[in-house]
């Protein structure tokens, strides 16, 4: 896991880029470790963050956030699964973070200004 963490903390100078769902990218480099940490996910080497408690939980509010703010007209540039006023979440880099339950919460890691 330490190659991945390197990698993953290249930048580029230029600047980085969003994936499609939102998720920032540092480098072409980042995002080949991320590729990386993706796949020992998959393949048993590394745990996952949040257990499937807290995943049910994220699945649930996003689902609920998402039926809130259903437009007619929405707009196919951006993919992403979250809702479209999201903000930049710091810990996960994902455009997930919405005001819910009374706290700024990501709908892509969990993490919450609140605790």
């Amino acid at each position: 896991t330490f190659l991945v963490e390197e990698l993953k903390a290249v930048f580029d100078p230029k600047g980085g880029y969003f994936k499609r769902g939102g998720k920032f990218m540092p480098s072409l480099v980042a995002e080949i470790g991320e590729a990386i940490e993706n796949h020992m996910r998959m393949i048993g080497l590394l745990k996952s963050d949040l257990d499937d408690h807290q995943k049910a939980f994220i699945e649930k509010k996003k689902q609920e956030i998402t039926a809130q703010a259903k437009k007619p007209e929405a707009s196919h540039e951006d993919d992403s699964a979250f809702p479209a006023g999201a903000s930049l979440c710091g810990k996960c880099s994902t455009k997930a973070v919405i005001y819910m339950d009374g706290c700024m919460t990501c709908l892509n890691c969990g993490d919450s200004k609140c605790g």
